[in-house]
Formats: C-alpha cells, sequence, structure tokens
C-alpha cells in the first residue's frame, strides 16, 4: 500500500458555481467505485462549500495507476510527494544517502568515537552532533545525538564503517563547525556569533538597508510554511495559525517542532529592542506561521496546499514564504499556488540545495526562484558557512559575492539572495533565552528576499490599493524584477541581480 493525495481543483474558477461544481465532482469520486480497496487516512473539513477538499488515503499503487487514468477533470490523485528543508537534510554535500544507522550492530566489531563540544571556554549541553560514516561500498550513514551536561556524546558502530566526518550544531550563540575525519577522541571549540552591528548583519546591507527601521514593512502581510514558529521573544507578535498535518488540522499546534522555521519567520520579520540583536528585513510586516512538518519527516503537497489555501484566502496574505522542496512537482500544489496568485498572493520559493536544476515548488512559473549568496570571509575557519565555497570561477561575483556551492541554479531562477552563515532567531529552549543561531540554504536566501520585497511593497501606494487579484501578484513580481541588481554572475545564478530596498 502506498500513500495518495486527492484534491479537486480550484486554480481559474472565479464563479462560485464553477467551484462547487469542482468540489462535487471530488466527493462523488469519493463515494464512487474509485475508492474501492483503498482506506482514507484524513481528510480536512474545508470552512466553505467552495473550499479545497483534501484527502489522504492508501491504496494498492498498481489498482491506483489504472483508476487514476479516468478520473474527471476537477479532481487530482497523486502519490505522496514529500518536501524538504535544510534541517531536514543537515548536510547533503557530505553524504548521498541520508539513511541513518540505529538499533544494535548487526556486524563486525565497534568503533567508538568521544566527541567533546566548548563554546569559548565553557562545555555546551544539547548541541546536536552528526557524525557521517562511509562503507567501503560508499553507502553513507549518520547518526545524530546530543551532547550531555558535560559536553560530550559517544558514538558507538560498527568498524564495517569509516567515520568520514562530524558537524556541531549549537542550540544557539555559537558557530556550527565541521569537523573532517573525526579521531578516536575530538574536542570541538566552537566561536561565538558575532553581535549584530546596530540590529543589522551583512545580509541587511545587501538589500541595501543602512538603516534599521522597526516598521519597515507596515501595511504587508506576510505567511510562512514552515516547521512551525517559536517560542521566541521577538517573535511574540507572529500569528501562529497552527498545524496542517497528513490532511488534518491543529489550531493548537504550531509551535516550532524543529528550529528551521523560527529562523525563517525571524529573517523576515525578528523585533529585538537590544541592538546587539539581527532585526528582521521587514519587522513591521503582520506575520503568520503555519506548520506543515510532521517531526523529523517531509511535509507532503496536500497539507503545503491547505496551508497555502489558508494563508492566501482566509488570512489575506500578500506573500508567502517557502523554504522547502522536492526533485519532483505536484499538480496539487501548483492549483494551490495559482489559486492564491490569483487572489494577489505571490510565493517565494527556495531553489532547493543539491547544487542542480531548481526544484519544486520554486521551479512553477508562478512562483519566484531564489538562490543563496554567500560573502567570502564570513564565517570562522571550521565552521559550515566557510565550506561553502564553489570550485568554479563563473560563481564569483562583484564585492567579495559568491553563489554557495550547494545552491541549485538554472534559467528558473529568479533572484538570488543571502544564504550563507545567516544568524537569526531559534526556539528558546534548554533554558536559553532570545537564542540565536547560524544557518545556511536557499532556506535562508528565499526569507530575506522575501523580506526585501514586504520592505519594497510596503513604500508603494499603488501596490496597496490595488484589488487583489492577479494583477496585484503581478505588481510584486514587477516591484521585486525593478528593485534587482546584478551582483557580477551569469543570470542562471543570480536571475535578475539581487534585490535593493
Amino acid at each position: 500500500m502506498a500513500k495518495y493525495i486527492m484534491s479537486n481543483k480550484r486554480a481559474g474558477k472565479f464563479q462560485n458555481s464553477e467551484k462547487l461544481a469542482s468540489r462535487g465532482s471530488l466527493e462523488s469520486v469519493k463515494a464512487s467505485n474509485f475508492m474501492l480497496g483503498s482506506s482514507i487516512i484524513q481528510e480536512n473539513n474545508p470552512k466553505h462549500e467552495t473550499s479545497r477538499k483534501i484527502v489522504v488515503f492508501e491504496a494498492d499503487p498498481a489498482e491506483m495507476a489504472a483508476k487514476r487514468n479516468n478520473l474527471p477533470d476537477d479532481v487530482m490523485v497523486e502519490p505522496e510527494i514529500l518536501h524538504f528543508n535544510d534541517s531536514i537534510r543537515p548536510m547533503d554535500f557530505l553524504l548521498s544517502d541520508r539513511n541513518e544507522l540505529s538499533g544494535p550492530v548487526e556486524f563486525g566489531n565497534i568503533k567508538e568515537i568521544t566527541v567533546k563540544v566548548k563554546g569559548g571556554a565553557s562545555t555546551l549541553e544539547n548541541a546536536k552532533v552528526i557524525l557521517f560514516l562511509r562503507s567501503p561500498q560508499n553507502v553513507g550513514r549518520q547518526i545524530e545525538l546530543l551532547t550531555d551536561p558535560f559536553g560530550v556524546v559517544n558514538f558507538r558502530f560498527s568498524s564495517f564503517f569509516m567515520a568520514s566526518a562530524l558537524i556541531v550544531v549549537p542550540t544557539g550563540g555559537f558557530w556550527p563547525m565541521v569537523v573532517r575525519g573525526p579521531r578516536r577522541t575530538v574536542t570541538v571549540t566552537t566561536p561565538p556569533l558575532p553581535k549584530a552591528k546596530t540590529f543589522k548583519g551583512w545580509w541587511h546591507r545587501q538589500m541595501n538597508i543602512r538603516n534599521y527601521n522597526p516598521d519597515l514593512g507596515n501595511g504587508i502581510s506576510v505567511g510562512v510554511i514552515d516547521t512551525g514558529i517559536g517560542p521566541h521573544s521577538h517573535l511574540i507578535h507572529t500569528n501562529d495559525i497552527g498545524a496542517f498535518i497528513d490532511g488534518g488540522f491543529d489550531p493548537a499546534g504550531g509551535t516550532d517542532i524543529d528550529s528551521h522555521g523560527t529562523h525563517v519567520s525571524g529573517s523576515i520579520g525578528a523585533r529585538p529592542q537590544d541592538s546587539k540583536y539581527y532585526g528582521g528585513i521587514a519587522p513591521g510586516v503582520d506575520l503568520h506561521s503555519a506548520r506543515v512538518f510532521p517531526v523529523g519527516k517531509g511535509a507532503n503537497q496536500g497539507d503545503i496546499a491547505n496551508a497555502i489555501d489558508e494563508l492566501s484566502k482566509e488570512v489575506g496574505v500578500d506573500l508567502i514564504n517557502m523554504s522547502l522542496g522536492s526533485s519532483q512537482g505536484s499538480k496539487i500544489e501548483r492549483d494551490a499556488i495559482q489559486d492564491a496568485f490569483e487572489r494577489g498572493t505571490l510565493c517565494i520559493c527556495a531553489a532547493g540545495n543539491s547544487n542542480g536544476p531548481v526544484e519544486f515548488p520554486a521551479a512553477f512559473s508562478e512562483t519566484i526562484a531564489v538562490s543563496a549568496i554567500g560573502l567570502l570571509g564570513w564565517g570562522p575557519n571550521g565552521s559550515i558557512p566557510s565550506t561553502r565555497l564553489p570550485q568554479t570561477s563563473d560563481r564569483f561575483g562583484d564585492n567579495n559575492l559568491f553563489h554557495a556551492n550547494f545552491s541549485c541554479f538554472g534559467n528558473r531562477v529568479f533572484v538570488a539572495g543571502p544564504g550563507v552563515g545567516i544568524i537569526s532567531t531559534v526556539p528558546e529552549r534548554f533554558g536559553l533565552e532570545a537564542p540565536y543561531a547560524s544557518m545556511g540554504g536557499t532556506s535562508m536566501a528565499s526569507p530575506i528576499v522575501c523580506g526585501a520585497l514586504a520592505a519594497i511593497l510596503s513604500k508603494s501606494s499603488e501596490y496597496k490599493t490595488m484589488p487583489r487579484n492577479s494583477s496585484r501578484a503581478l505588481m510584486a513580481k514587477f516591484l521585486l524584477r525593478r528593485s534587482a541588481q546584478s551582483i557580477g554572475m551569469d543570470n542562471k545564478y543570480q536571475g535578475e541581480g539581487m534585490p535593493r530596498v
């Protein structure tokens, strides 16, 4: 049995009668012989009779392949397509296979590696340490542990494997570090993160934000679809929509189950009071968060579509940031993006981190695909940002900027944004108050561009008075293109360039 997602079409249907007919087609399919032998896992409960219906079910793939050919035009059924982000795939450039080694070792003698993590002169508790292993057949495995109160983790694994690298990700306040070829005993000292210069980092300066303005972005509403939000004292103004998981909705489930969503939201709209903390690119925006990621798993297209519908249709946001991606496109997801576009909502998306073609949903023509740029010298030696340099000269641009070695590229890239060593908010856990952490990826570049566009739109009285239809989304796209300036790279890396507020 395999998992499938069913949805009715909404894009391009402007009359209630068309929307009702589309919804009716899905209900008819659900009640027909099409579902014989299938098992419904969950379905959403739409607020309106014209809203999108999502059904998550299990079925035999062979039977479903034949049945899908006879669906009415208004009904879409797809195998589940999982989307991932940087925190779900922490170091793809080190590892070709992300299967975890867990449970008892099944063969060979035992190897042990002990890692001690220090932040400055003190040991760091609850730091994430990921050990990457390789077999003689070049099969990759990884083991992930948290440091104990003494800052120590002990790894045990079969001697069949060789330790190729480990990374250390502190909970906040210190640089994430990489150690290649770790020995039996390793001490990793993580340098402290730099403080902000009057709320700003290098990514603010690249967006032409010279003077921090807490009102920048006023009048613009932004949605974030990610792993959730907070808690964080610099994001208490965020509207937590809730969680969309496996076709269901939990209004109280929006707390961040990782750190990724909080980091993304902070890059857009964090509102610190102390200038040593990094503020958002557009702290004045109305910020809304929807969680679509289950714990430790990818997000499927049905939940992403439900979140898009909620943010665009019910909340009425102007922009949606989606720092997630898949190598496979989804018609259900694209229908939700097109439907949102027709309501005036433009989706800003991470191009992807596979150093290949732009992933989905960024590859859809209705979205804005954002590639990731780094700054030479940002991040100490041995830190993760210091490993992001490209190997070819054409990926270096003006003013010490470079196209990150993980970033996807191609003619689908619309603009580029800072995405290496971005310091932003992470959840207040383990007794930490207002913690910040460094992360990198197109996941980080996308919200910075999203924040920059929100700031640009907040200055346009013409945009603010436009009706909420596709012309409004097209205007946002036009203003983003007009603001972009070349950073000295080929368009396949930078698109139109980097936006300037």
